[in-house]
């Protein structure tokens, strides 16, 4: 009777013992864009990062040391929103965001894009984030070269990640390994 509690207790510790583990914390990044138009009212694709880097970090990211050369992927397409979703959009210490969809404001003075995809990397499960880049209107004349700043934090309207599926197949087996030995036990 013992054996058959202890594969119960074994059976409900397994269901128990996978959880998800988020990416928590954030990441500033700085640097420079150049853009597809003068007017940033009418631009559309980020066609070049010649200069971006870690600003400060919090949570997750504390690994990452400030002022590390982020890696970014060009030409980014953000408008017309929602965007063309990207995979590898930036990477920076071991973590790499997939650019999903985006909204975007802009004037001719102002270009905000807030970006949401997934970030992963270092060993935690892919993370729903948003990634949002400010810049203003650039003061030199020729390809518009911006500077701007980018902050990276989870989505906060789901902030949670599935896990495939494994949690509920594990319970499926513990809850039919249970069954199992409710009539092993019921039968003597």
């Amino acid at each position: 009777m013992r054996k058959y509690w202890a594969i119960l207790v074994g059976m409900v510790a397994l269901t128990t013992s996978v959880h998800a583990v988020p990416i928590s914390g954030t990441i500033s990044m700085g640097g420079e864009a150049t853009l597809d138009n003068s007017d940033l009212s009418q631009a559309t694709t980020v066609t070049g990062w010649p200069l971006v880097y870690v600003v400060a970090d919090s949570g997750a990211f504390s690994t990452v040391s400030d002022f590390s050369f982020v890696n970014m992927a060009a030409p980014f397409v953000f408008s017309p929103a929602p965007g063309v979703p990207l995979s590898d959009l930036w990477n920076v210490g071991g973590f790499q965001f997939d650019f999903q969809t985006d909204t975007v404001t802009q004037t001719t003075d102002f270009l905000t894009i807030i970006g949401y995809g997934t970030l992963s990397g270092n060993g935690y499960d892919p993370t729903a984030f948003q990634w949002e880049l400010s810049a203003e209107e650039p003061t030199t004349g020729g390809p518009v070269q911006i500077t701007f700043s980018a902050t990276a934090e989870p989505t906060p309207a789901n902030n949670s990640v599935p896990d495939g599926g494994l949690t509920v197949a594990l319970l499926g087996f513990a809850l039919a390994g249970m069954e199992g030995l409710r009539r092993k036990l019921s039968k003597a």
